[in-house]
């Protein structure tokens, strides 16, 4: 167990960033510091541990992602769907668990049609709990800290999630502003509030990072403003840095916030003997095409091209058609020295 999750961290956090992004090189580091704080080698196992403590059949989950700009993404990008997606159909199809879908209104439809492809149907919450291959999705896009608290206690109310993910969700400095990853000041929705809730009841939060501008970076924010470019000094008023100051239960850096999903996926796929619930590069490429198709773009160019973060579709494909081959092998049972003892 502790083998294949050590692999399959060591493939999420693969470095092939373009040349041009300040970020490169930086993800083995932030990921070594994660796993220092929390006394692990994996990351991905923890969660995946930790999932299955928390989580059981019929329970809901709340899954998010959220980074939209005017004009470059209006709709979003492709990093955040596809992980939140692929996190949903981890999670219903092993676990039988209800997945809620908690995402800004210009972003909704990117995430719908990647969920679609990934094999989920979209529709209302009564339907969902009554039913597997689905999941339901929630608009939240409250402009005043107020307004979000609100909304966020009255979600947790009705809804009582077991579990919390985010997956490349912008959220704020020490300061209570959101940044770019190059420290430019950001305005969407204040999707952070349910992260805060969820850890004032004691609701297991986990969150995919890639920059230290997202949820759950503040689990290595010292970290993160040491060596990560405009993470202590950002190019806003401000002056207060991009790095977010909200943490997790487990944060997972990653090369891109989708492979920390992928990761937690194939580790839940090990445990619980279910390969399927990761999905194949086949519906990988489905999931990707459909997020664009929907007004995502790439967040290395900003267009509506097959790649996220920089890095093409074909290479995600790979990345998923590794991680499967790292759990079907780790299942394999057949004594093969045994039956080759001269070896």
């Amino acid at each position: 167990m502790e083998i294949i999750g050590e692999y399959v961290d060591r493939l999420i956090t693969v470095e092939m960033r373009q040349k041009s992004i300040p970020l490169r090189g930086l993800t083995s580091k932030l990921h070594d510091c994660a796993c220092r704080k929390l006394g692990v080698k994996s990351l991905s196992l923890l969660a995946a541990q930790k999932i299955l403590d928390q989580v059981k059949a019929e329970d809901n989950v709340f899954i998010m992602n959220g980074f939209s700009s005017i004009p470059h993404c209006p709709h979003g990008e492709t990093d955040g769907p596809l992980g939140s997606a692929s996190m949903a159909r981890a999670v219903n199809l092993g676990l039988n668990a209800k997945p809620i879908f908690v995402v800004g209104e210009r972003e909704l439809e990117p995430l719908k049609s990647s969920a679609k492809a990934a094999g989920l149907n979209i529709e209302p919450y009564e339907m969902v709990r009554k039913a597997r291959n689905m999941a339901a999705i929630i608009p939240f896009s409250h402009e005043t800290d107020e307004d979000a608290q609100t909304e966020a206690t009255k979600l947790f109310d009705q809804y009582q999630p077991k579990a919390v993910f985010s997956f490349e969700t912008m959220g704020p400095n020490r300061k209570g502003h959101h940044h770019s990853v190059l420290g430019f000041p950001y305005q969407g929705p204040k999707l952070y509030h349910l992260f805060d809730e969820a850890q004032r009841r004691g609701v297991l939060t986990i969150a995919g990072i890639d920059g230290g501008n997202e949820l759950g970076s503040g689990n290595i924010e010292d970290e993160v403003r040491r060596i990560v470019p405009n993470a202590d000094v950002c190019q806003c008023p401000c002056n207060a840095g991009m790095a977010c100051r909200v943490t997790a239960d487990v944060t997972i850096p990653v090369t891109t916030s989708n492979w920390a999903a992928y990761g937690i996926s194939a580790m839940l796929a090990y445990l619980l003997k279910k390969p399927e619930i990761l999905q194949d590069a086949d519906t990988e490429r489905r999931m990707l095409e459909a997020c664009i198709m929907a007004g995502a773009v790439d967040g290395a160019s900003f267009r509506p091209i097959p790649a996220v973060d920089g890095m093409s579709a074909t290479a995600n494909q790979s990345i998923v058609s590794l991680l499967h081959e790292i759990v079907g092998n780790g299942l394999v049972e057949e004594a093969w020295v045994r039956e080759n003892d001269s070896f």
